[in-house]
């Protein structure tokens, strides 16, 4: 789905931050795609909190409307330690991780 058309590839490459300016960074951009086409079902971007940097994959991600790439977890929000960001913030559910897991006959049918 990724690799239909240089649009969607480009998409993956720049929300995933994935660089062929460089030989290292080709290899690791270039074995993350392959990881891509060999788990379709998995996320193709993964939202991080901006504050502990950790992947938000469940519950809500706090996402700032104004900023252009600022989410904050749960955990962040909550914490009375962790400074405000000085935008609203707009909750935003994220895909539960369970709906990606292989049901057995899908399994069988990788296999």
């Amino acid at each position: 789905e990724f690799l239909n058309n240089r649009q969607a590839f480009l998409n993956l490459c720049q929300g995933n931050h994935y660089q062929y300016d460089h030989l290292r960074r080709a290899k690791h951009s270039s074995m993350m795609v392959l990881w891509h086409l060999h788990n379709r079902d998995a996320p193709k971007f993964v939202q991080q909190c901006a504050t502990c940097s950790r992947e938000l994959l469940t519950g809500y991600r706090f996402n700032c409307p104004t900023c252009g790439d600022f989410d904050q977890c749960q955990d962040c929000i909550s914490n009375p330690k962790v400074p405000r960001h000085p935008h609203q913030l707009k909750p935003i559910p994220v895909a539960n991780a369970q709906q990606n897991e292989l049901t057995e006959a899908q399994r069988k049918e990788r296999q």
